[in-house]
């Protein structure tokens, strides 16, 4: 071999061996954020898996803080788990742990799961001229049979006052019945500042009933209808316990609101005691709609020990949400949701704890309990990219699904290995 030929073969093998290197190195690790709320115990974790179920980064996460992840290596279809345990009362009024976990399959780089803290009510004073006498107030956001405030009525100045507890800049609604009228009209404040609570009753709009708006059948249903205003919403009527609705029902509401209603419709269902919706239909509309629809989504759940086999028939879901729960016995309790797309969850390796918590998991997976599981299979109407659903789900926006116009089935099973 000649001077040439040696010099021509270590450049190659030197080229190769750089770009084998770059192969290696050829992905950009991810980086994922926890921004926790408040919590006393020191058993929250932040931790990723892979496909395999296996532990490949882990961080305990401190109360309010903002937490950061990331792996040391490549990990190809990152799952992203967040644990808080918490302590629930029971039935007979002694305290149990709960292991709250959420995992979400294949997580998008950069997610950041946000903990927002609800809004602080704000006693507002209600204002109501032309009222001399009062049948009846009713604030639906706080019952729809009797108003639990202080109600004041001046009879000299024919003035009605109460207050209402609405956090600043949200819509607030109620029904007054007064001066001898056979029926009720309603006030409106589409956003609460101090402007917003003086009326003259006799220009009060009078509620009309909707419908009948049919449902897809004729089991017990509850539903809520919600006006909305530009930065919340307000109760306008619901079903109750234990009247729930069949076949049909006609909300008691505005003849219209500038924006528009959120209609949410659950049929009620129980599995081995645990309570959970078959169907759901949540959607915000211009105008309430003639029926409610429910999806023919046919899908089973099977298991064997940790491994979890989804199969779908027919048009598959926009996403799936497994809810594991064990919540009878001396404890501890499970709630574990778990995010993914059908295909995330045709051979799913349920991912593992750390390990200082590898004896509850094994319990709680163990034969011999109570575990149940939810599995909903969610389509939306606009079809948004699984990517845009688990953002959503992680910036905690809470009227993202109704805007996007959700469709839900949920089937309940037995979760034993």
């Amino acid at each position: 071999m000649n001077r040439l030929s040696l010099l021509l073969i270590l450049a190659i093998g030197l080229w190769s061996g750089c770009n084998k290197d770059d192969d290696d190195q050829d992905c950009t690790l991810p980086v994922y954020t926890w921004n926790t709320p408040t919590f006393e115990s020191q058993g929250n974790w932040f931790w990723l898996t892979d496909a395999g179920g296996e532990i490949r980064a882990r961080t305990m996460a401190e109360s309010q803080s903002s937490v950061l992840l990331q792996p040391e290596s490549c990990t190809e279809q990152p799952n992203l788990n967040f644990l808080q345990i918490t302590s629930t009362a029971a039935a007979d009024n002694t305290a149990r742990t709960v292991f709250n976990l959420t995992t979400l399959l294949n997580a998008p780089d950069g997610l950041v799961w946000d903990t927002l803290p609800a809004p602080a009510p704000v006693e507002w004073e209600v204002a109501v001229n032309g009222v001399s006498s009062l049948e009846t107030l009713l604030w639906p956001a706080e019952s729809k049979e009797i108003f639990g405030g202080d109600i004041f009525i001046d009879p000299a100045a024919d003035l009605l006052s109460f207050a209402l507890q609405v956090p600043e800049g949200a819509p607030a609604y109620a029904t007054i019945q007064a001066n001898g009228e056979g029926t009720p009209r309603y006030l409106w404040a589409a956003s609460a500042n101090d402007d917003a609570f003086t009326f003259e009753y006799n220009t009060l709009p009078i509620p009309v009933e909707a419908g009948p708006i049919s449902l897809p059948n004729t089991r017990s249903w509850r539903y809520r209808v919600f006006g909305q205003g530009p930065d919340g919403e307000a109760v306008l009527d619901y079903s109750s316990m234990p009247d729930l609705v069949s076949g049909s029902f006609a909300p008691l509401v505005p003849a219209s609101l500038p924006g528009g209603f959120r209609l949410l419709a659950q049929e009620e269902n129980t599995f081995e005691g645990l309570p959970f919706s078959a169907n759901r239909y949540n959607k915000i509309v211009g105008a309430l709609p003639g029926s409610i629809p429910a999806t023919g989504a046919q899908f089973n759940l099977e298991r064997a020990a940790d491994t979890l086999r989804v199969s779908t028939t027919g048009d598959a879901p926009a996403v799936y949400v497994l809810q594991i729960t064990d919540y009878r016995g001396e404890g501890p309790w499970l709630r574990w949701t778990i995010y993914g797309t059908p295909e995330m969850f045709e051979n799913l390796v349920l991912p593992q704890w750390p390990e200082v918590f590898a004896n509850n998991r094994s319990a709680l997976l163990g034969s011999g309990r109570q575990t149940l599981a939810l599995l909903s299979a969610r389509f939306y109407d606009t079809r948004p990219a699984y990517g845009q659903i688990i953002e959503a789900q992680a910036q905690q926006l809470p009227h993202w699904e109704a805007e996007q116009g959700l469709l839900e089935r949920t089937r309940a099973f037995l979760f034993q290995p």
